[in-house]
């Protein structure tokens, strides 16, 4: 039995209506585009002339097939009228990818390859679409740190993220397993600080845990980088680095000891997992070090955002240190909650002079004195964010429940390794920011939401692909679509919907579960998640009270 293509969008949009006929490309493909539309004619072109073998060339307006009009300034607003004559796609020039991107969903699966196949006939349903979405912010945290990311992979990923209107990718660029932008200033950042020794299995926290006993890394090249970045931005999606400070900053300070707590100390790339006490200190030499690097990290991405982490960062180092005490002596400040505020005060006063904005987690807002233009992102539940909006803050909710895809799809033993049991499909399709925030009033701070691919126990890109989908077109409805369905209709979406991935060939989860080759086995990737969920949400949600992790969190 044939599914109509109107049945099968992710996400779904606002308003859609099927009309009598369809439309039938045939080469020549006349586009019609002008001014702004002209960038969205060149990604249509190079997308669908690949997989259709169809020749598109320009043509005006009243004999083209395809239609891109500008109409709108800024908004992601878009409409989409097909009829047997053509097909019109109005908007803003964000507003217009989108339209791409529904328009192919409403194309032959097979559009969705990588070069064309024999006998497909490229129709379009003719319809009238009119969109726009819930929230400004849809995001998808990509940690390319603990376990090192190809460009590739990342470029193939910004696609799969474009497919569903995501329009933000947060590149977790720095933690204590690894360096992965390379800064001219300080060099040994790529030649220390990008690769370690080796990589304990499974959630190891201390050089104790078994280990592979293979050498681990890499970095991206700021040329690298800026590709990344204008092949996202071609896609509407803005890229956002994150340098995560003042706490897993292990790799820094082993290429750089002089930045550490305590210079004397020598350590080395971490190869195990957890949180780790080697801070970055608060000292002249190293806020100014750091403000270099944050030169060289604006001039290769223009985000507005600049993600400075501010996580899962213990003080204690910084109250044992002399020199440390000295300085918040000399500062003025009564202890190093305040010293915190300072370190977070002057990096987010640096960055505001430059025209941009501090976004971290939500331990930033603890201590006070944060920046009000700054935007904190709520991980710890949703209590951070809460309290961040009540006070005037910008919030991008990013609660460890539903939006950590790192935690199993299932708790079945069927499933490859994970960091804990489980967040569920219908776990994310359920979530609803608005549902139990208590003052309605401060719900417009909200900017959106993200879900997150921390790489601790995602070790390859099949293992990436196959832990974000589908649970990321739960997220991404959620995201986009102001009246979800209820569950049920969202899965038989999604069936037809996977359809799409699969010709894309992504090593997506089946609805019924992983396919033979997919399971964790006995190996390396056995399921053996390391965290109960329920037990670990209570434990977070006491934690969120607090801005440094307990002292049972620091690994060994």
């Amino acid at each position: 039995m044939s599914v109509h293509p109107l049945d099968t969008l992710v996400p779904k949009p606002r308003l859609l209506s099927a009309r009598s006929g369809e439309l039938t490309l045939r080469s020549p493909v006349g586009v019609a585009a002008a001014g702004d539309a002209e960038a969205v004619a060149d990604l249509l072109r190079a997308e669908l002339s690949r997989s259709t073998a169809l020749r598109f060339e320009s043509a005006p307006p009243e004999t083209a097939q395809i239609v891109l009009q500008v109409e709108r300034a800024n908004d992601e607003q878009y409409r989409l009228a097909v009829d047997p004559r053509r097909a019109t796609l109005s908007g803003s020039a964000v507003g217009l990818v989108h339209a791409f991107y529904t328009l192919r969903q409403l194309l032959p699966t097979a559009n969705w390859r990588s070069a064309p196949l024999p006998g497909v006939t490229w129709t379009l349903p003719a319809c009238l679409i009119e969109d726009q979405p819930r929230f400004g912010w849809r995001g998808c945290m990509l940690d390319v740190a603990r376990h090192f990311v190809p460009k590739q992979t990342i470029l193939r990923f910004i696609d799969l993220l474009a497919m569903h209107h995501f329009n933000r990718l947060h590149l977790h660029l720095s933690d204590d397993q690894g360096w992965r932008v390379e800064i001219k200033a300080f060099p040994r950042l790529a030649t220390v600080a990008s690769h370690r020794k080796q990589t304990g299995l499974g959630f190891a926290t201390s050089a104790a845990d078994p280990h592979d006993g293979t050498p681990h890394g890499g970095y991206y090249t700021q040329e690298d980088l800026r590709e990344i970045v204008a092949y996202a931005g071609a896609r509407a999606i803005l890229v956002i680095p994150e340098i995560d400070l003042p706490g897993h900053s292990r790799a820094l300070t082993a290429a750089y000891p002089e930045f550490g707590c305590f210079p004397d100390k020598k350590v080395e790339v971490s190869t195990y997992f957890g949180v780790s006490s080697d801070l970055v200190n608060p000292l002249p030499r190293t806020v100014a070090a750091l403000k270099r690097i944050l030169e060289e990290l604006l001039a290769i991405f223009p985000s507005p955002w600049i993600h400075l982490g501010g996580d899962e960062a213990p003080l204690d180092p910084w109250r044992n240190s002399p020199e440390i005490q000295a300085h918040l002596a000399s500062l003025g400040l009564e202890n190093v909650q305040a010293l915190r505020s300072w370190f977070t005060a002057q990096l987010s006063t640096f960055l505001s002079e430059r025209g941009r904005r501090l976004i971290g987690w939500d331990e930033i807002i603890h201590y006070g004195g944060l920046p009000p233009e700054s935007t904190v992102m709520s991980w710890r539940g949703e209590k951070g964010g809460m309290k961040a909006a009540a006070a005037g803050y910008d919030v991008v909710m990013a609660p460890v429940f539903p939006t950590y895809l790192d935690y199993a799809q299932d708790d079945g033993c069927d499933e490859p390794l994970s960091i804990g049991q489980s967040v569920l499909l219908e776990d994310l399709y359920a979530y609803d920011p608005a549902a139990r925030w208590p003052d309605s009033s401060t719900f417009p701070q909200v900017l959106g939401v993200q879900c997150q691919l921390w790489s601790e126990v995602i070790l390859d890109s099949a293992h990436l692909e196959y832990m974000a989908f589908p649970r990321a077109c739960a997220l991404a409805e959620v995201g986009w679509s102001a009246d979800c369905d209820d569950f049920g209709a969202f899965r038989v979406r999604l069936a037809q919907h996977l359809q799409r991935l699969q010709a894309y060939g992504v090593n997506y989860r089946p609805l019924e579960g992983p396919q033979p080759w997919q399971r964790g086995g006995t190996g390396r990737k056995a399921y053996q998640p390391r965290f109960n969920l329920k037990e670990a949400l209570a434990h977070i949600d006491a934690w969120a009270e607090s801005g440094e992790p307990p002292a049972e969190h620091l690994s060994g």
